[in-house]
């Protein structure tokens, strides 16, 4: 589980292991990684291979519904992290 530092451009490459979960596989993603990238427990990732490269391709998962701009998805997020402990809050009443 080592970093590698590449260069003068400071590019980390991380090793990792793969674990059994259940009947599947698992590799973690390093914390810094994950902040750098924003990615939280609970988002969504598509993961496909990419024959052509050789390579597994990870990426956020586009949950946008169509007719919706992207912009408007975003505003509520905010809004959404924002006033979460009030919404949940309303939620128990």
């Amino acid at each position: 589980m080592g970093v590698e530092m590449l260069g003068d451009n400071y590019e980390k490459i991380y090793t990792r292991r793969i674990n059994q979960v259940g009947n599947s596989l698992s590799v973690n993603i390093p914390k810094d990684l994950a902040m750098m990238l924003n990615i939280n427990k609970g988002d969504e990732m598509e993961i496909y291979y990419d024959k052509e490269r050789g390579e597994i391709v990870m990426k956020r998962a586009n949950r946008i519904p169509k007719g919706v701009r992207p912009e408007v998805v975003m505003a509520m997020n905010r809004a959404i992290a924002k006033y979460d402990e009030a919404l949940r809050n309303l939620k128990d009443r």
